[in-house]
């Protein structure tokens, strides 16, 4: 079994990518979709692929297609987007005095 890195990197953009790379098949679709050129969306899939030492995606000449890893990395990608975007209306609950608790250690008075 190939060697792991102990700990995965990404930058905020990776897994919108995944993300659209799986959704369109196509990396200059996917690029688009967030925002990139193609070639910054080709580095950043190789600077993914990189890490853990995977690819998430066979090519093919019609297209790419999430091989058993980058189903796996999709799944992820999914769940890192879904929180990242409740992120704002927590911090307006917490502005508005709706959500938050006393740090461990402060306060205690029982």
């Amino acid at each position: 079994m190939p060697h792991l890195a102990a700990r995965l990197v990404l930058k905020p953009a990776q897994p919108r990518l995944i993300h659209e790379i799986a959704g369109h098949g196509q990396l200059p679709l996917a690029a688009d979709a967030v925002g990139l050129t193609q070639p910054a969306a080709s580095r950043m899939l190789a600077e993914t692929e990189r890490q853990p030492r995977t690819t998430p995606f066979a090519r093919h000449a019609c297209g790419m297609e999430a091989t058993e890893s980058g189903r796996l990395a999709l799944r992820h990608a999914r769940i890192i987007r879904r929180e990242m975007g409740t992120l704002p209306s927590e911090l307006r609950s917490r502005r508005a005095g709706l959500g938050g608790g006393v740090p461990a250690g402060r306060c205690a008075i029982w």
